[in-house]
């Protein structure tokens, strides 16, 4: 009567090895993407309300509001004008990420130009705040730092380019369409 050998050959481990980093290889870039846009859709989801109060803006005034850099909440008639939006506490893009260019030229936006102004949103204009955090309700991102180089463009038409941390952005090539 023979003994039975228990556990697995160096062979079968080497196996299980192999086809779990082929798992992770294929699995991570994917997973890393998707972190990506998901940070970039907070600023997305800003962008739609500050289209939405330019469109609401030109109703009223029959021209669009441009908006700089921290004068997001400011109320549109304010000597710094901004589109009376309040984002409050976010997690990555405060709102002094972002500002409103009447009129822009842009080298993403081609084939159509852009429709009447471009929004824009530059993580690295988020100033972290030290003192941030869930219970305070100033305008601060709570997590600036991991969206330092993201870059986001939207026009009035609602198409939106983005450039993520890690790319030269002054390139057009490394803009791709939301």
């Amino acid at each position: 009567m023979q003994k039975e050998k228990k556990g697995f050959t160096m062979v079968e481990l080497l196996v299980v090895l192999v086809i779990i980093g082929i798992l992770a290889a294929v699995v991570a870039p994917m997973y890393f993407t998707n972190v990506r846009r998901a940070r970039a859709a907070e600023a997305v989801a800003v962008m739609g309300m500050m289209r939405e109060a330019e469109r609401e803006y030109f109703v009223s005034h029959n021209q669009y509001l441009n908006v700089t850099n921290g004068n997001l909440s400011h109320e549109p008639g304010a000597t710094s004008p901004g589109l009376s939006i309040d984002i409050g506490v976010s997690q990555y893009f405060a709102g002094d990420a972002f500002n409103v260019t009447v009129n822009a030229s842009s080298t993403r936006f081609t084939d159509p130009d852009p429709v009447n102004f471009v929004i824009a949103a530059k993580g690295n204009k988020t100033t972290p705040n030290v003192e941030c955090n869930q219970t305070v309700t100033e305008d601060c991102a709570v997590k600036a730092s991991e969206v330092n180089d993201y870059l986001l463009e939207m026009d009035n038409s609602g198409r939106i380019f983005v450039c993520y941390a890690g790319s030269d952005c002054s390139d057009s090539n490394n803009w791709s369409a939301w």
